[in-house]
């Protein structure tokens, strides 16, 4: 059996809040974001798919790409200044025409607090043999460009927008780039409501390395996003937004999978919004942070709005969770809802065959009447 929980010490926890895809642009996003709580931060964006630190400044991207750019599949080593390559600013519309030649810009964060961590991480796209977003939290790893929408004619010019190569490929380019080898991995992005991924391209991709960690079980921008338009849509989950119909079968084939709930692109706006992850460390550092979401050493959340996990135990016939407050409290299996009922904890025996647990994931989620839901991470007792 493995237990994500083994090792979490529940009456001194430190519980971080964060999120493995969250997009975050300026100074107000990040406000935003540290409003409603984030402590972590692996900021994911895009166009370039690079990571953002305390430093970053959009010049960084046009006039000193640390990264290689591929033009007609051939290599363009760094350090790429666009002013260079560009030569065809008068086919630009007038908009971006003034924006030549390019020069350097402001921190995109004007100030970072001192109780908060970044990491690095960047939402990757662009494969040429999927249509998969993956992020990478606690990778290096940087690919694409920076022309939102084609605005400076990049692809008419032999310019990828995104990665160009397969995401075999990418995925070794993340795993290479992770700046503590165990810790930290890779996450599939809304695989059911916008990926659209068959249960097998999933399987495929989680059984690539063990740092693939897992794949989003609740994607808020996917869940606002208006499905309905057209008639003939078929929901793929009954709650949009919501992939745990995928998770659990995942889990039923004994792969070890978390899932993560992540705000996506909502973060930018100004109101709440859902999608956490509540990290749970020893200690308030970058290494602990990235640890613990490579071991599963996690709750998923949508809110964070005070409703806690305060402990989880298992024996040898029977696991135990413990909330701050009642609220309903499920126990999930391969073979369906062990149990369910309301109260401030609660348990669940382990069915048993010849002395062996007979089940092969078990995971807790908890619902409570303000909207906020808990995931807890599954323990595997097969194939994992």
């Amino acid at each position: 059996m493995y237990n994500p929980y083994e090792n979490v010490n529940w009456s001194n926890v430190r519980r971080v809040p964060s999120a493995t895809h969250m997009h975050l642009m300026s100074q107000s996003h990040f406000e935003n974001g540290y409003r409603f709580g984030m402590r972590h931060f692996p900021i994911s964006n895009y166009y370039p798919s690079a990571p953002y630190d305390a430093t970053t400044r959009q010049s960084d991207f046009r006039l000193r790409q640390w990264w290689p750019a591929t033009r007609d599949g051939k290599r363009i080593d760094p350090p790429i200044n666009w002013n260079d390559i560009i030569d065809w600013s008068g086919e630009v519309e007038e908009e971006y025409r003034l924006d030549f030649p390019f020069e350097v810009t402001p921190p995109v964060f004007g100030e970072i607090r001192d109780d908060v961590i970044l990491s690095h991480n960047a939402e990757h796209h662009g494969f040429t043999n999927s249509n998969a977003h993956i992020c990478s939290p606690g990778s290096s790893f940087a690919s694409g460009t920076f022309d939102l929408h084609a605005n400076y004619q990049l692809n008419k010019h032999g310019f990828p927008v995104g990665f160009g190569g397969t995401w075999q490929e990418g995925f070794e380019g993340m795993l290479e780039g992770l700046d503590y080898p165990d810790a930290g991995g890779i996450t599939i992005n809304h695989p059911t409501w916008f990926s659209r991924f068959t249960d097998e391209s999933v399987f495929e991709m989680l059984d690539y390395d063990e740092a693939v960690m897992g794949i989003e079980i609740y994607n808020n921008y996917s869940a606002h996003r208006n499905w309905l338009e057209n008639p003939n849509y078929v929901a793929p989950e009954e709650d949009k937004g919501f992939s745990l119909n995928l998770w659990d079968r995942i889990l039923r084939t004994g792969r070890r999978c978390w899932g993560f709930c992540v705000p996506d692109h909502s973060v930018c706006g100004d109101g709440d919004w859902n999608g956490r992850s509540v990290l749970l460390v020893s200690e308030f550092t970058e290494y602990d942070c990235l640890r613990a979401y490579r071991l599963g050493r996690f709750y998923s959340c949508l809110k964070n709005s005070g409703l806690t996990v305060e402990g989880f135990s298992v024996t040898d016939s029977a696991v135990s969770v413990k909330l701050s407050a009642p609220a309903q409290i499920k126990f999930i299996s391969d073979s369906g809802v062990l149990i369910d009922e309301v109260g401030d904890e609660a348990s669940c025996e382990l069915p048993i065959t010849n002395g062996e647990p007979d089940l092969v994931f078990l995971r807790v989620e908890v619902a409570e009447d303000s909207g906020e839901r808990l995931f807890l991470q599954p323990l595997l007792f097969a194939g994992a």
